[in-house]
């Protein structure tokens, strides 16, 4: 079962969520022969990235593969770890 997208405004060039562009998406329903798909778009350029799904596989960025090769490839990647931010003091009051 697919997961649903959050609503997003897709307004190009806004960045108050992240604080940079953020990623315009746009979905189409497949009709007839043709397959489902994610359009993302970058937030500050015409740059594109067109995601077509079916039951047993994705097709991304002209790219096929079964979902577990993706998976196995993409979820490390999004699962990465920011590093911690050293805890700085105040040198006038050396408080935290």
């Amino acid at each position: 079962m697919r997961t649903p997208i959050p609503p997003r405004r897709n307004r190009f060039y806004d960045t108050a969520r992240f604080g940079q562009p953020e990623i315009r998406v746009f979905h189409k329903a497949g009709r007839g022969k043709k397959a489902p798909r994610y359009l993302l778009k970058c937030g500050c350029c015409d740059q594109k990235l067109e995601i077509y799904y079916a039951e047993d596989g994705l097709e991304i960025g002209g790219v096929n593969g079964t979902l577990d090769d993706w998976r196995e490839i993409l979820l490390p990647l999004l699962e990465i770890v920011p590093p911690k931010r050293s805890r700085r003091r105040c040198s006038p009051c050396r408080q935290p």
